[in-house]
C-alpha cells in the first residue's frame, strides 16, 4: 500500500474519532514528538481504548470501568484488536471505530483477562489533553 494513501486514510480515521468524543492522551513528549498517543472514549460502564505507538505495537481494546480503573492498565477486557504489523494503525483504527456500542448486541463480548502488553508501556504521565471542540456549538449555534 502506498505510504501517503494510508497516511491518508490514518488522518482521517483519527479525526473521525476526534468527532466521536474521543479525548487523546501523548505520552512521553520530547523535541521529537511523543512516544504514544492513546485515544479514549468513556461510555456508561466501559471505556474504548487506542494505544498508538508502531505499526508493530498499535493495538485498541475495550474494557470495563469502576472509579479505580487505569483504563491505559487495564486487566480485563471485553474486546481487543492490533499489536502486529500484519495488521497495521490503520486496521487498528478501522476495527475500534466499527465496534457497536456497548448496549446493542454484540457491543460487550465475554470479559477476559488483557493480553500480555496492553495499554501504554511504562510510566504513564500523560502531558497534554485535547478534546475536539464542534465549533457551531461552541459559539452558540446549532
Amino acid at each position: 500500500m502506498d505510504t501517503a494513501v494510508a497516511v491518508d486514510e490514518l488522518d482521517a480515521l483519527l479525526e473521525r474519532a476526534g468527532r466521536r468524543g474521543y479525548l487523546w492522551h501523548q505520552f512521553r513528549v520530547d523535541r521529537h514528538g511523543p512516544e504514544v498517543v492513546a485515544g479514549v472514549h468513556r461510555w456508561r460502564d466501559c471505556a474504548d481504548v487506542l494505544v498508538l505507538i508502531d505499526d508493530d505495537r498499535t493495538h485498541a481494546y475495550r474494557t470495563p470501568t469502576t472509579p479505580d480503573t487505569d483504563v491505559f492498565a487495564p486487566t480485563h477486557v471485553y474486546w481487543w484488536y492490533g499489536n502486529s504489523r500484519d495488521v497495521g494503525m490503520v486496521w487498528v483504527l478501522r476495527a475500534l471505530l466499527t465496534l457497536p456500542a456497548p448496549g446493542v448486541p454484540g457491543g460487550l463480548l465475554a470479559l477476559r483477562p488483557a493480553p500480555p502488553g496492553t495499554g501504554v508501556p511504562g510510566e504513564r504521565h500523560p502531558v497534554l489533553l485535547r478534546r475536539r471542540q464542534n465549533h457551531s456549538n461552541h459559539l452558540g449555534t446549532t
